[in-house]
């Protein structure tokens, strides 16, 4: 690792952060409050929202202009039939884009109505340095935020106990088509098999946003955050957050 300071800890990624999350007392933090595109991470306040919307397993068709998204994907197709929960799966394990977008369109009517709602929540948790776009996260003028606002967003979405649930699972069946079939979903967070006590939580990268990270792990009945953004390369960013 690079850059070690005066504290001891090297860290190469351009921004990191690293809070106790009862109290959120910040124990390290670099460049916790630069502006920069966030990708898939995103998907933590979509998830958090979908789940907040209520009726997490009423059926109905996903928006065929929705899922027509670039980057990742949870696999659906015009005419699936999911539900909100599903949805979840899709965007927290898979980091499907599709799945944000379709979440977004059924609670909103549109991805620009739900970046209302995503920048309202985030002003509620206390996100000053950030403002949301689009719901997958995917690159877009305008949409930033900062390590220090990540790491508050994800100690309010592990406060959701069907947040914290699906998005501690390496692997989930989910049933969601046309007709309905299961599909096993497999999470892009290798931090929950190859470091001990991590619980959750969401990886992202784009060209702009390079490589972020948001993890937790409790470890002695203590449960720490950490964020990294910018990291250099996805060896670096799995390293570096299990520190």
């Amino acid at each position: 690792l690079e850059n070690t300071d005066k504290s001891g800890i090297g860290v190469s990624a351009v921004s990191a952060i690293l809070i106790e999350a009862d109290t959120g007392t910040v124990l390290f933090s670099k460049n916790e409050k630069e502006h920069r595109q966030i990708a898939s991470t995103t998907k933590i306040m979509t998830a958090l929202l979908t789940l907040e919307a209520g009726e997490p397993d009423k059926e109905f068709e996903v928006d065929p202009t929705a899922i027509k998204v670039e980057g990742t994907s949870m696999g659906l197709r015009e005419g699936d039939i999911v539900t909100r929960r599903a949805l979840c799966y899709g965007m927290l394990l898979p980091s499907g884009n599709d799945a944000a977008n379709a979440a977004a369109v059924n609670i909103s009517g549109s991805k620009s109505a739900f970046a209302v709602l995503m920048n309202k929540r985030a002003e509620e948790i206390g996100m000053t340095d950030t403002n949301f776009v689009t719901p997958s996260g995917l690159d877009a003028d305008g949409q930033y935020s900062c390590a220090y606002d990540l790491a508050l967003l994800t100690r309010e979405a592990m406060n959701n106990k069907d947040f914290a649930k699906i998005c501690g699972l390496p692997k989930a069946k989910v049933s969601f088509g046309n007709p309905k079939s299961d599909h096993i979903l497999v999470n892009s967070n290798k931090l929950l098999t190859s470091y001990d006590g991590c619980i959750g939580l969401k990886t992202g990268s784009t060209s702009k946003a390079l490589f972020c990270v948001s993890a937790t792990a409790l470890r002695n009945d203590i449960q720490l955050i950490s964020v990294i953004m910018a990291g250099p390369d996805s060896k670096t960013r799995f390293k570096e957050a299990a520190q």
